[in-house]
């Protein structure tokens, strides 16, 4: 990555009054209704408009390098400003974040060396296939744009789950919200979602993404019905340490894969051999229960712990939950003994808002429908927002769907069912977010 000589307040303020201009002068949003169908070897992308349809068939071509290679053929049919989408979309974040010149590559070359090998191969082979983009090399490019959660802090996510005698149904279904920085004027990330099929020939994963990214941003594996997604939960006052990490959305992948059950999956997450550069949380659901890992790498608190949180965890101080059979979460440690980043910290704001704006939400609901929730009900908890219309979750509103959601998933396990929310290419998200929620078939 070439360095940046200018200034980077300039930058970061130039860049956040775009963006603020963009939020405030955003359209309706609009809809692609074009298909169209690429094919390399392997791999497939279907067009389907407002999203990418990828699949990448392990059945046909088990070499890992040379699917990356397919794939990246097919991204440049399918998207041929796609090199020039990801750089400029990832120089926007790194001028945000004050990460000039060398440190992004420094920050990757410490951390890609611990990648599942099989993952490295296939980022290498994808690699192979581009030139580079704006200030990042091929390489830089493909691993960057992969490792983002581990490289930058980007999101701000929610999540929920209800199950059993709160379940109108009884199944457990789960939904959860990605908020993302999706690039100035909403012109990057937008362009480029997908949901990549990953199938071999015991199993298939979905993940829900974006082009080119194969780590587990959401995912789910549809033989054990298990859904993961990450959601970052930062410490304030903790200094980023990439050495000797690993990429925790790759990690997560891989035990998405690998494992039958939500237990031996968090179990790989908190390994003590794992080390990760951010605490997170990952929401996890089967067809039981939803519960939420807190994966505090800090190691701050009176209590610091790498744990799974359920229904009926203990809680710290100033956290009351007294709804059996449902959970919530929001960018922050909730469990007894863990750091308080909930009330605390440079997050504080949001945090309570969005989690008293969940709650609120959530009693209206329990008290219109007689203490059981359907589908509908949840997925109107969690489009919730304050005002009119949705904010900017940059700003602090503190709104669940807002300006910056980019996905927002609507699952039930048993069921296969899977119901994905797509921002929108053009404009700012709706006021009204139903229109763009779309069914998607989980095929084995």
């Amino acid at each position: 990555m070439k360095p940046i000589k200018n200034n980077r307040f300039f930058f970061t303020a130039l860049l956040m009054i775009i963006f603020s201009v963009q939020m405030k002068a955003g359209s309706v949003a609009g809809n692609d209704s074009v298909h169209r169908f690429f094919r390399e070897g392997a791999v497939t992308i279907e067009d389907q408009g407002p999203y990418y349809l990828v699949t990448l068939d392990y059945t046909k071509e088990p070499d890992p390098r040379k699917m990356g290679e397919m794939y990246g053929h097919c991204i440049l049919k399918a998207e041929p400003d796609y090199e020039s989408i990801v750089g400029y979309y990832m120089f926007e974040i790194a001028t945000l974040e004050g990460l000039w010149g060398k440190t992004v590559p420094e920050h990757l070359a410490a951390i890609r060396p611990q990648l599942p090998s099989s993952y490295n191969e296939e980022l290498a082979g994808l690699a192979t296939v581009m030139k580079g983009s704006w200030t990042w090399t091929n390489e830089e490019l493909i691993y960057c744009f992969n490792l983002l959660p581990d490289l930058f802090r980007t999101t701000q996510c929610s999540a929920f789950g209800c199950w059993g005698e709160a379940s109108a149904n009884g199944k457990n279904v789960a939904y959860r919200t990605l908020d993302w920085f999706g690039g100035l004027f909403a012109k990057e990330l937008p362009l480029i979602q997908s949901v990549t099929r990953i199938r071999y020939s015991n199993k298939t994963i979905y993940l829900i993404g974006a082009l080119g990214h194969l780590g587990c941003i959401t995912g789910i594996n549809v033989n054990t019905g298990i859904m993961a997604g990450i959601l970052d939960s930062d410490v304030s006052g903790t200094t980023y340490d990439p050495i000797g990490c690993s990429s925790y959305n790759f990690d997560l992948r891989k035990a998405l894969e690998d494992c039958s059950g939500t237990g031996t999956l968090a179990a790989e997450l908190t390994s003590k051999s794992k080390k990760y550069a951010f605490s997170h949380l990952i929401l996890l659901a089967d067809k039981r229960q939803t519960s939420i890992l807190e994966n505090n790498i800090s190691g701050l608190g009176t209590h610091s712990s790498r744990s799974l949180r359920y229904d009926t965890s203990q809680l710290n101080p100033g956290i009351k939950w007294s709804h059996p059979h449902i959970i919530g979460a929001v960018n922050c440690f909730m469990l007894k003994g863990q750091v308080n980043n909930f009330s605390e910290g440079k997050h504080k704001k949001i945090n309570e808002r969005r989690w008293s704006l969940m709650l609120d939400k959530l009693k209206s609901r329990l008290v219109a429908s007689k203490n059981m929730l359907t589908p509908a009900d949840i997925q109107s908890i969690m489009c919730s927002y304050y005002g009119d219309s949705p904010g900017s979750l940059l700003l602090n509103d503190g709104d669940l769907y807002n300006l910056q959601t980019q996905q927002m998933m609507l699952y039930t396990p048993a069921e296969r069912s899977l119901k994905v929310f797509i921002k929108p290419k053009k404009g700012a998200n709706p006021a009204n977010p139903s229109p763009f929620f779309y069914n998607i078939p989980l095929e084995p």
